[in-house]
């Protein structure tokens, strides 16, 4: 089988070197020339606690994205993960938009909602599939350390359909995900894919954004009251919203975004290393999401959207 890996980030390499470990034939796709030519000369190492992988440079296969569609044509993958953040959805369909007509399987990894359309309008004829993974990663100059062990989920979200020239088969399904825990993931298929993204996308509304702001690691959220009960307002203003839009969401996620602080507690969220690096973050499609979905039910989301609008402020500087 042969597994595209579009995105070179923490999780693309995680994801990417335990799978080719363990037999299967992985691309890993970049977004620029350099990054490429860096991995193919120094290939990477995939740390975990009791072992360390390591993809030396004669067995690894990468390209600059640019490049896909070329290689595509004639040599097609059997899945292609996303992996690459919200903000650059648009510019890795911008480069594979001429494989539109084609029938793939994409497995779209990015947190928040919203890009699920956006990738199912650009390659209708693809079979969109929805992952959420607990995994924790963090990347190190010379490849990445799996910070915290977690499970993966995937299925087919309502914001999908299905295409007409390759429906959505079960065993395609079971096949990626018996490939995943031969890689060392915990990997579930599930039916229930819009609860997790929903509920995905509360935990990280309350904990990327403070983090962010504060400059803190996740697990220092914890450690001081007014800290929590701005958390819990967070939280609590959301499920007014999450309720108004029908969307059901499991009675314990307070325990569990507690949970997630202490169980990454070291870890520098996504959104507070885009910060510092002076990167666009996803802030949108996370509290800019529930601030949207308010508005939609005639409700407003005020602690969401000033969030919304502080992150949105420190773009593109960043801070010192």
């Amino acid at each position: 089988m042969i597994i595209d890996v579009v995105g070179s980030g923490s999780l693309g390499l995680l994801y990417g070197g335990k799978l080719q470990d363990a037999g299967n034939e992985v691309r890993f796709w970049t977004r620029t020339v350099e990054q490429a030519n860096k991995l193919s000369m120094e290939g990477f190492k995939v740390i975990e606690q009791e072992n360390t992988i390591q993809i030396k440079p004669d067995h690894i296969q990468v390209k600059p994205i640019t490049e896909l569609t070329r290689v595509w044509e004639h040599s097609p993958g059997d899945w292609l993960l996303l992996m690459v953040k919200q903000t650059a959805i648009h510019d890795v369909i911008r480069e594979i938009g001429s494989l539109k007509t084609q029938v793939m399987n994409i497995a779209c990894f990015q947190n928040g909602v919203g890009h699920l359309h956006v990738v199912q309008s650009n390659m209708p004829h693809s079979n969109i599939y929805s992952v959420i993974t607990t995994e924790g990663a963090k990347r190190e100059q010379d490849g990445v350390i799996r910070a915290g062990i977690g499970e993966t989920w995937l299925g087919k979200s309502s914001d999908v359909h299905i295409s007409s020239l390759a429906p959505m088969s079960q065993k395609e399904l079971l096949r990626i995900q018996g490939l995943l825990q031969q890689a060392g993931f915990g990997c579930t298929v599930s039916n229930e894919i819009d609860k997790l993204i929903y509920r995905k996308l509360l935990i990280n509304a309350v904990i990327n954004p403070l983090t962010a702001i504060w400059r803190i690691p996740n697990g220092e959220l914890t450690i001081r009251e007014e800290r929590v009960e701005f958390m819990r307002q967070l939280y609590e203003e959301a499920l007014v919203v999450y309720e108004a839009s029908g969307i059901l969401v499991d009675g314990d996620v307070w325990d569990q975004i507690l949970s997630v602080c202490r169980s990454t507690a070291s870890n520098t969220s996504s959104m507070l290393s885009d910060v510092l690096h002076g990167q666009q973050t996803e802030v949108q499609s996370i509290n800019g999401q529930i601030v949207s979905m308010a508005r939609r039910c005639g409700l407003s989301a005020p602690m969401h959207e000033i969030l919304l609008h502080l992150i949105e402020g420190m773009q593109p500087e960043g801070v010192s």
